[in-house]
């Protein structure tokens, strides 16, 4: 009985401490939270743009959280989606360290596609509540017109971009290369691209100067010195000269070139035939036999047939030293293709391909499936154009425009020749000409209006090189017809800084001589060459 009665006594002792421990918890329902007004996916650009999230977070016992909420924690991390590391074996960033309920920060990310993370958390219990949200990071240097320039008096070597995010979004972006370790060097030249369907050789990209060219990584587009064209292009590095003008010889497969062609500041040419396993440029081809020294030199020049895919399986240079045409054609084995040849005359033909003339520029189009155009000059001044068709084995004298009613055309130095109509464009000091061959009439282009401190510094049409762009990448026929646009690049000398470029983008009427702004881009340095990188 003594035990029972013991039992008793601490029962109750028990119970009392209960009835006097109460009030000392809160026994409030914890809070439902729910987050609105987070998008799926944010798109930025890389560097460039911001990542901007402004959710409403709502409580279901204190109504709309505010920033001032004592109660609630706010935060933000970043993680790839596809896995791995973000910096320093970390798989995460904080995106938010000062808590705060709204988030804008630098997209300072790699192009790469990402996971978002927001939570709330409610400091009295303890609970979280989050959510996801993809951000997809593009790099200014993805897709998008690659704008060459000189800046400067010094005419240092820039890129700008003017970066396709989307159809809808298009964004310049300026001295892309900077960052990427491209070498210091002056006096632009062009840019070199090679794409290609294939894995090897993969696409190629060479921004081209007169103290260098450099080949470009063709997702990030780093570079450094160890990257000149020379050193990993070459068989024999060439001593003292450097690349500044390449061409690729399209076959009839869709998927690569037959060979790549270019020609050095030495006035060099050089050939990598891409069916030689571990292709690479050779010895000069501007040669009678292969791996001898060069006997002349050529211009700056390499006329193709730019039909898509190639129907043409040859070449064209000009003999600067002898002023005559020089063929490189498809041989039935590499070492024919590593050597330059006169081209024959024929009986009859509209012209001789020995000259004697000096070629002051050449230009590779689609139009009769596959013409190009030689501008040439005799020693009175006078100035002339030939058109050679490339079309299968090439070399076809087709057109010859004589006395050219065309105002200053001895005085300009920029041209463009259009695929699709027999209109030649060229420039001089601000003022555009259109010139029709098939009338010999030409009409001032005066809807491009530039100032009297602005010249024009570029002249093109960007044909894309992809034989299967459109199918591949399912292009809208706006986006292909942009090839035949008019490109023209124009400075600004009285600009406060070296950025008084601009590029204009004009649709050509083929019916009535003329053509219409459709957009323009500003902030540029001066536009040397202007190529669209393109993408499988």
């Amino acid at each position: 009985m003594k035990i029972n009665r013991m039992i008793l006594f601490l029962f109750g002792v028990s119970l009392c401490g209960c009835f006097d421990d109460k009030g000392n918890y809160d026994y409030r329902d914890m809070a439902d939270i729910t987050i609105e007004n987070v998008p799926e996916v944010i798109e930025v650009l890389g560097n460039s743009d911001r990542i901007i999230v402004t959710p409403k977070v709502i409580s279901s016992l204190d109504g709309e959280v505010k920033e001032d909420n004592g109660n609630f924690e706010f935060s933000y991390k970043i993680e790839k989606k596809s896995g791995g590391t973000m910096v320093a074996g970390q798989k995460w960033v904080d995106l938010n360290p000062s808590k705060t309920l709204n988030l804008d920060t630098l997209a300072a990310f790699a192009a790469d596609t990402y996971v978002g993370w927001f939570a709330v958390t409610d400091k009295r219990s303890g609970v979280q509540t989050s959510t996801t949200f993809d951000i997809k990071v593009s790099s200014p240097t993805y897709e998008g017109w690659m704008v060459l320039c000189n800046e400067g008096e010094q005419e240092r070597v820039r890129m700008d971009m003017i970066s396709v995010i989307s159809a809808e979004r298009v964004i310049p972006a300026y001295n892309v290369l900077a960052p990427l370790g491209f070498p210091e060097v002056k006096h632009a030249r062009g840019i070199g691209f090679y794409p290609t369907r294939l894995a090897n050789p993969d696409d190629v990209i060479y921004v081209m100067s007169e103290e260098g060219t450099y080949k470009l990584n063709k997702e990030t587009f780093k570079t450094d010195e160890s990257w000149n064209m020379n050193n990993v292009d070459f068989i024999i590095p060439p001593a003292d000269e450097h690349v500044v003008y390449y061409n690729t010889v399209n076959s009839s497969n869709a998927s690569a070139a037959l060979a790549c062609l270019c020609v050095t500041d030495a006035g060099n040419a050089y050939a990598q035939v891409l069916s030689t396993p571990g292709a690479a440029f050779e010895k000069p081809i501007n040669t009678s036999a292969r791996g001898e020294a060069p006997t002349y030199r050529v211009a700056p020049y390499i006329g193709v047939s730019m039909a898509r895919p190639g129907n043409g399986k040859a070449a064209i240079f000009y003999d600067v030293d002898n002023q005559r045409f020089m063929g490189w054609k498809q041989g039935y084995v590499d070492f024919l293709m590593q050597v330059l040849n006169p081209i024959r005359d024929k009986d009859g033909a509209l012209f001789t391909f020995k000259t004697g003339m000096d070629l002051v520029y050449m230009e590779s189009t689609r139009y009769s499936n596959g013409l190009v155009y030689a501008i040439l000059q005799d020693a009175a001044g006078k100035r002339c154009i030939y058109g050679i068709n490339m079309s299968g084995n090439g070399y076809v004298p087709e057109s010859k425009y004589e006395e050219l009613n065309a105002p200053d055309f001895d005085k300009a130095t920029l041209f463009a020749f259009h695929s699709q109509f027999p209109y030649m464009f060229y420039a001089v000091g601000n003022k555009i000409y259109l010139h029709n061959l098939g009338t010999n009439t030409t009409y001032p282009v005066n809807n491009i209006a530039l100032g009297e401190n602005e010249t024009v510094t570029m002249l093109k049409f960007n044909l894309y090189r992809q034989c299967s762009l459109k199918d591949l990448n399912n292009q809208s026929e706006e986006f292909m017809a942009r090839q035949y646009e008019l490109m023209v690049g124009s400075y600004n000398a009285a600009a406060p800084d070296n950025n008084g470029g601009r590029l204009g983008f004009y649709p050509v009427d083929g019916v009535n001589n003329s053509v219409t702004k459709r957009i323009e881009y500003s902030g540029f340095a001066k536009i040397r060459d202007v190529v669209y990188r393109e993408r499988r």
